[in-house]
């Protein structure tokens, strides 16, 4: 059961009902002023003239409070005609003062305190022989002055308050809406690395098979092997993605890609038709979790391109340790940058490459060679706590300072951890060639 926030008694009062309070409290005050004051006030008329001034002051000061101000100060001039007027001003004239002080800022409050103080100076003229109440009034109406400007300066600390809290409010939901697109992007990026990639070996395979089906049932059989390897990976790594987005226990999930799953990826890009060379040069070191994925993006990317855009049969990828940071390279025998540069072909690749790359302060630059292909190049810095770490060195498949090594040899071998039998029965890597004379006959 909730209970209902209601706001304050004076919150939930209406304008007219206020209006009525202060009329009441006119009435309770004509009372005692009448009874007290204005019966032995002469003249008489002049005394019930005052009292009705005095007590309309109350109504009209919570609506136009220098009116009213003025109002109570006329009264308290009229004193020298008769000194009880000064008693009869004096009640209305304080709250009078105390609302243009809650109401008005600065130069205006004061102007009419200064006014104001003149009404207990007039209650001792004409000649100063009853200067007793000067001080008196005067304190009390500095003392109601003063309590309105304090009402005031606490209303507009809240009012400034309750701005700066909007405003931060807003920022933070300006904040909380960067960080969802940023993870929203970050999350197409998986999604597109992975699903982009599986597919392209998918659908090369599943060509293959087809047009093999009939005339080599074996080698059919093998690229569906391929096909159902590759599409458990890709579910296993989709499954990783996607449980990152559900209340789910880390422990749940399958760990992120990083270097020592390269060989896997060479051979699913080899079980594609273009034949990798993977090398690892320098002295490989700890990199963390979210700089090893990126390099693996950035080469799944990158092959993937070739797969689907450079009509290539080799593929070469480099990973090198120099100094303070890891420089990766792909390049392919291709078509080479008309192709692969397209907009309308390459998609989101080439652009999601550089994003990674400049998330760890990286750059990453792509050029056509003379001799033909298609080069991807990213250099990343590696974090200044990254320790070379022995165990580290001792790459799955990829000893360090190791020259070329076929996928169809080394790469294949390291990945038999990681892939089921049916990727080592992947298609040879001339596959290419013979799956281009196929289809062009």
């Amino acid at each position: 059961m909730t209970t209902e926030l209601r706001p304050p008694l004076r919150h939930r009062l209406r304008p007219w009902h206020w209006l009525v309070v202060d009329v009441v409290a006119a009435l309770l005050y004509a009372v005692p002023a009448g009874g007290i004051i204005a019966v032995k006030a002469d003249p008489g008329w002049l005394a019930v003239a005052a009292l009705a001034v005095s007590c309309g002051v109350l109504p009209l000061a919570r609506r136009f409070p220098l009116t009213a101000s003025l109002a109570a100060l006329a009264v308290f001039w009229l004193s020298p005609l008769s000194s009880r007027l000064g008693w009869m001003a004096l009640v209305p004239a304080a709250y009078a003062l105390y609302r243009v002080a809650e109401r008005h800022r600065g130069r205006t409050a004061v102007l009419a305190l200064v006014a104001g103080l003149t009404g207990p100076v007039a209650t001792a003229l004409p000649g100063f022989r009853h200067v007793g109440g000067i001080l008196p009034f005067a304190l009390l109406l500095v003392a109601a002055w003063l309590v309105g400007f304090m009402v005031h300066q606490h209303r507009r600390y809240t009012e400034e308050l309750l701005r700066h809290r909007a405003r931060q409010a807003d920022a933070e939901l300006e904040r909380a809406a960067r960080r969802s697109a940023d993870e929203r992007l970050r999350i197409a990026r998986e999604l597109h690395d992975v699903v982009a990639h599986s597919m392209s070996v998918i659908t090369v395979q599943a060509t293959y098979g087809r047009l093999m089906l009939d005339r080599e049932p074996a080698k059919a059989a093998d690229a569906l092997a391929a096909i159902e390897t590759t599409g458990r990976e890709s579910l296993a790594e989709l499954r990783r993605v996607l449980g990152a987005l559900r209340d789910e226990r880390p422990a749940t999930t399958a760990p992120a890609p990083g270097l020592p799953d390269l060989p896997r990826l060479a051979a699913q890009t080899e079980a594609a038709g273009v034949r990798v060379d993977l090398a690892v040069t320098g002295d490989p070191r700890p990199l963390g979790a979210g700089l090893e994925l990126t390099v693996y993006r950035i080469v799944q990317e990158a092959l993937t391109n070739v797969i689907r855009h450079a009509a290539a049969t080799h593929a070469r990828v480099s990973v090198a340790y120099t100094g303070a940071e890891v420089t990766v390279e792909v390049t392919d025998d291709g078509r080479g940058a008309d192709e692969v540069l397209d907009p309308a072909a390459d998609g989101h690749g080439l652009s999601g490459m550089r994003e990674r790359a400049a998330l760890f302060g990286g750059t990453l630059s792509t050029a056509s060679p003379p001799s033909g292909g298609f080069t991807v190049r990213a250099a990343l810095p590696i974090p200044a706590d990254a320790v070379p770490d022995a165990a580290a060195r001792a790459r799955p498949g990829v000893p360090a300072g190791a020259g070329p090594c076929l996928a169809t040899g080394a790469v294949m071998e390291a990945a038999a951890g990681v892939a089921t039998d049916a990727s080592a029965r992947a298609v040879p890597g001339a596959a290419a060639g013979r799956l281009t004379d196929t289809a062009a006959r």
